[in-house]
């Protein structure tokens, strides 16, 4: 199982991470859980926006999954906008 960490986060590369913050909505109070099943490629997440609504994505292309969540097990632990924003900034991978 993957271990996602702030300090690993910016191994998913610019553009990855700028869909992750594009589907937050650019929302600073929402918050995003990675799936720890697969690869550390491109993995699916959920987006929890401000509202309380939670939205899952395929990692792969970032279109809405169609699931209400994923399994709470196989979720890591909860990042910030500006968590994923700073991880953009300091990612060297595309």
């Amino acid at each position: 199982m993957l271990k996602i960490t702030t300090e690993n986060l910016p191994k998913l590369g610019r553009i990855y991470l700028r869909n992750v913050l594009q589907n937050m909505r650019n929302y600073e109070e929402s918050a995003v859980k990675f799936g720890l099943l697969g690869e550390m490629k491109f993995p699916n997440y959920q987006v929890t926006l401000p509202n309380g609504r939670i939205i899952t994505y395929r990692g792969i292309n970032h279109d809405q999954f169609g699931k209400d969540d994923f399994e709470v097990t196989h979720l890591s632990e909860s990042f910030s906008f500006s968590q994923i924003k700073a991880a953009r900034e300091n990612s060297s991978e595309e």
